[in-house]
């Protein structure tokens, strides 16, 4: 059910390497490659599709994004805010090299929840959901 879904979304995609697979409640969202103004969007995109599927937790991993652009913080920035009025979530994982040096001057670090890799991501909504 869940790999149809997976598919189906992913369908929709543009150019950049996306894969997608789910822990738990949370859709793990794995970018390869560079971000930029013609594919930005599409990350905005595929979270919109799973939101209407009823999903509202992700962990984007940027281990392996080399570039990303302004648009690609404005598409961030938006899913971020959007999925937080909804009590979701949008965590960020695996930043290193250029893209964090953007991340920190822009003082985004402070704006996300960044975890150094995507398992430490999925631990910390793991280890908050069970203790409420």
């Amino acid at each position: 059910m869940m790999d149809k879904i997976h598919k189906e979304i992913l369908g929709l995609m543009g150019k950049i390497d996306i894969n997608c697979w789910n822990e738990g409640d949370i859709i793990v969202i794995d970018l390869k490659g560079q971000l930029d103004i013609y594919n930005s969007g599409d990350v905005r995109k595929l979270i919109e599709a799973y939101r209407k599927r009823g999903f509202d937790k992700f962990a984007v991993n940027l281990k392996e994004v080399t570039y990303l652009d302004s648009s690609t913080i404005s598409v961030f920035i938006h899913c971020f805010q959007t999925l937080e009025k909804s009590q979701g979530k949008f965590l960020i994982a695996g930043l290193q090299g250029a893209p964090l040096e953007i991340f920190e001057m822009a003082k985004l670090h402070d704006v996300f929840e960044l975890y150094p890799d995507i398992a430490s991501a999925i631990k910390s909504q793991t280890s908050e959901s069970d203790s409420d």
